[in-house]
């Protein structure tokens, strides 16, 4: 058998047999490639598709790799080494393989079917769910002209899709819920619960609420009236459980509680001593011992008795609570604080209030300054404090008429505080403002030192270094 003639490529075909060109095309020199617009392709390189790798092909023909690989897909032969694919594969069935993946492996799957070990194992794992997730079908037209008309929530009900999906199209198509109240919606006000008409109308319920008490019409259903028997057990257990008994939330049972002054348990928990085994018969003091929960707590004789006698700190040591039980137990009995820190204002140091700053009454009294303060306002005391500079009337029409240096010196405040009072009561400065600059006072800017210009021209300092610094930075 005769071996094929080798084909010529552009480089080796004679001058002779070359039919005329009718001018030199164009041919990326920098790459030396030949695009397949300038060089069509030729029967004998088709032929050669296929034969090599596509990068080979494309160093003999002098092509790109991209364009050889278009060329063999487009004329449907497979690469070397791959199974035929066409360009276009028409859309199969998940389950059309099924036998075929379960007795094959991931590489004679490559060599059969022409995939991608990565469309292969994209394959498997969905024969693997067995169709468990569903695809979403298309949103049709009559479904679209239902969006916006209720919640999103409702419409997801009625049409039997997702709160997402339903959000999601409603984005898309820029649909805004409508929320306006007509006429037929407001009839229903009052006839029904407000969570019967939430779901009739598909609002809310607080939305249904807020527009039944702004028409001023009474819900449906009225607050069941407390009992006498409900009201006696109120404070007596806590707020939970008394709500689970009476059917009630215990909000209500809180807000029923509160509006009759009646305090709530101490706490929710019931400490058991047991004695200790060095001590027979006496109470334990740890907060530990022997302590079991139970549905609320008394205080015993014993244990109030200790209250007010020390202080709550103390009292909390020795009987094992927390401070805070101690405080509430002690203010709901009405009893004094046993703190020795903790004393009544008598009637000398309250006659100090006022007379010197409350940081050094403090220290006279042997209080905080905050406790001072705090007592000297409940009294309505004023302050006094020598280096708070108090204005008096006649000082303070002398505000704006004079210059705030002529002011500090006859009032004797200093010029920080004769400024922030004139601008603090919104009174301008009695100085005129600074004269426009004329041209021949700023044709001298520069020729001399600053300190000598504004001496010239009696302008401050500063006023002719801004001006200055304003025409060099100026084309």
């Amino acid at each position: 058998m005769n071996d094929p003639e080798p084909v010529k490529t552009f480089e080796q075909r004679p001058a002779e047999n070359q039919p005329p060109q009718p001018a030199p095309r164009k041919i990326d020199r920098a790459a030396g490639l030949r695009s397949a617009r300038q060089f069509p392709w030729t029967k004998a390189e088709d032929a050669l598709l296929g034969t090599l790798t596509d990068r080979e092909l494309a160093e003999k023909l002098h092509r790109t790799v991209d364009g050889v690989r278009d060329r063999r897909k487009s004329l449907g032969k497979p690469a070397l080494g791959h199974a035929p694919q066409p360009l276009y594969m028409e859309r199969v069935p998940r389950s059309h393989h099924a036998r075929l993946f379960a007795t094959k492996s991931d590489q004679e799957l490559r060599g059969i079917l022409g995939w991608s070990y990565r469309r292969i194992q994209t394959r498997r794992r969905q024969l693997a769910s067995r169709g468990k997730r569903k695809m979403a079908p298309e949103w049709s037209l009559e479904e679209d002209r239902m969006l916006g008309s209720n919640p999103d929530p409702t419409l997801a009900r009625k049409i039997g899709r997702t709160v997402t999906s339903v959000r999601g199209r409603r984005g898309v198509k820029r649909v805004r819920v409508k929320k306006d109240w007509r006429p037929e919606d407001d009839r229903v006000l009052g006839t029904r619960t407000d969570g019967e008409i939430a779901l009739l109308l598909g609002r809310s319920v607080t939305n249904v609420a807020w527009r039944r008490k702004k028409l001023g019409i009474a819900a449906k259903a009225a607050p069941r009236p407390w009992t006498p028997e409900e009201e006696a057990l109120l404070g007596s257990k806590p707020d939970r459980e008394l709500a689970r008994a009476f059917g009630r939330t215990v909000i209500a049972v809180a807000a029923r509680r509160i509006g009759l002054g009646r305090s709530k348990p101490d706490s929710v928990y019931k400490i058991v001593r047991r004695a200790a085994p060095d001590s027979p018969g006496q109470p334990s003091a740890g907060p530990g011992n022997g302590a079991r929960p139970a549905s609320y707590c008394t205080w015993t004789p014993e244990e109030d008795a200790l209250l007010g006698q020390f202080s709550d700190q103390v009292v909390a040591e020795r009987l094992g609570y927390p401070v805070t039980r101690v405080c509430r137990r002690r203010q709901l009995l009405g009893l004094p604080s046993g703190n020795p820190e903790h004393r009544h204002w008598t009637s000398e140091e309250i006659a100090l209030l006022g007379t010197r700053p409350d940081r050094e009454v403090g220290k006279l009294v042997n209080r905080s300054p905050a406790n001072v303060q705090n007592k000297r306002l409940a009294l309505g005391i004023p302050f006094q404090n020598p280096r708070y500079e108090t204005w008096k009337p006649e000082e303070l029409a002398l505000l704006g008429t004079l210059p705030d240096e002529e002011v500090a010196r006859r009032t004797g405040h200093s010029l920080p505080a004769v400024r922030r009072a004139r601008t603090k009561r919104g009174i301008r400065s009695a100085r005129p403002a600074a004269p426009n600059w004329r041209p021949e006072e700023e044709a001298l800017l520069g020729t001399a030192p600053d300190e000598e210009i504004a001496a010239r021209l009696g302008r401050t300092l500063i006023a002719v270094r801004q001006r200055r610094t304003v025409r060099e930075r100026k084309p």
